[in-house]
C-alpha cells in the first residue's frame, strides 16, 4: 500500500516539525515547498522530506496540502494555493488564529475538502532551527471542518502523537486560544517591561513566566493582529481577576486569598 502524499507549504518550525514527524514515522511521503531555495535544500539534507523545492505546482498531486507559513503570509497565499489543490485532496493549515483564515479558505472556493487546523505546540526557536519531530506529542491539534471527509488528516495528526480536537467554529477557537495562549504572550512581554534592576534579582518564577518572550516577533505579531477582539475580551477578563486578587491583598483577606491560591494550585495540577 503506497503512502499518502503530503505537501507542506512553509518549512518553519511547525511545518518542518510536521514534515519530520511524518517522514521519520513512515506515515507519508512529504514534499516541502518554500520561498527560499536554500531552505528547501537544507530541509532535504536534514532528511525530513522526500522532495522539496520552490514551485507551488508540486502540490497538485498531494493527498493533503498543509499551509504552514505565518498567518498574514498564509492569508495572502490562499487565493494562489487553493486552485492548485485537487478535488480529492484535503487543504488545511496550522495557523494560530482561525476566523480570518477559514473565511479566506471558504472564499477561495477550493474543490478540495477544507479543514482548518491549529496544533497547540511549538517552541521559541524560529525556522528549521526549531524543528522537533516530538513537539506534537500529547498536544491538542484543533481541527474545524467536515470530520467525515477528513479521516486521512485526522489519522496523520494522531500518528505524529498529537491529540485531534474537533471544534465547531473558528470564533470559539479564537476566543479559547486568546485566553490560554495569546494572553500569556502579552503577559510575558508586559513583564519584560519590569525595571532592569529588579530583573537582575529574578528567580525561576520570572524566567518561567517570560519564557515565550523569546519567541520570534513576527510570528507573535501575526496571531496578535489577526485576533484583536478575542484578545481584548480575554485581557479584560484577566484584568478583572487580577483586580480581585489585589483587593483581597489590600483588605488583608487571608482566608479569601488562601482559598483562591489553593483553587489555582489544584487547577494547575490538572494541566
Amino acid at each position: 500500500m503506497s503512502l499518502p502524499r503530503v505537501a507542506i507549504i512553509g518549512l518553519g518550525q511547525i511545518g518542518g516539525s510536521f514534515a519530520a514527524a511524518l517522514t521519520k514515522r513512515g506515515l507519508a511521503r512529504v514534499t516541502g515547498v518554500t520561498r527560499r531555495a536554500e531552505t528547501a535544500a537544507r530541509a532535504l539534507d536534514m532528511g525530513i522530506l522526500a522532495e522539496s523545492g520552490t514551485d507551488l505546482k508540486a502540490i497538485r498531486t498531494a493527498d493533503v496540502v498543509v499551509l504552514a507559513t505565518p498567518v498574514r503570509t498564509l492569508l495572502r497565499q490562499i487565493p494562489e494555493v487553493a486552485p492548485l489543490v485537487r478535488r480529492e485532496a484535503i487543504l488545511t493549515d496550522v495557523g494560530s488564529t482561525k476566523t480570518e483564515i477559514l473565511d479566506a479558505l471558504r472564499q477561495a472556493n477550493s474543490a478540495a475538502t477544507v479543514v482548518a487546523g491549529h496544533p497547540m505546540a511549538g517552541n521559541e526557536r524560529a525556522g528549521l532551527d526549531g524543528c522537533d519531530e516530538k513537539v506534537f506529542h500529547d498536544r491538542p491539534w484543533v481541527l474545524i471542518g467536515d470530520r467525515r471527509k477528513a479521516a486521512l488528516l485526522e489519522r496523520l495528526v494522531a500518528g505524529v502523537g498529537a491529540l485531534p480536537f474537533w471544534m465547531k467554529s473558528p470564533e470559539d477557537h479564537d476566543l479559547k486560544v486568546a485566553r490560554v495562549s495569546h494572553i500569556p504572550y502579552l503577559l510575558a512581554y508586559a513583564l519584560m517591561g519590569t525595571p532592569a534592576d529588579a530583573i537582575r534579582v529574578c528567580g525561576n518564577s520570572f524566567r518561567d513566566a517570560t519564557r515565550v518572550a523569546a519567541s520570534d516577533a513576527d510570528m507573535v505579531m501575526d496571531f496578535m493582529l489577526t485576533n484583536k477582539e478575542p484578545i481584548r475580551k480575554s485581557a479584560n477578563e484577566l484584568r478583572e481577576r487580577l483586580e480581585r486578587l489585589v483587593r483581597m491583598i489590600d483588605r488583608g483577606d487571608a482566608a479569601g486569598l488562601r482559598k483562591a491560591l489553593i483553587r489555582a494550585r489544584a487547577l494547575r495540577s490538572r494541566i
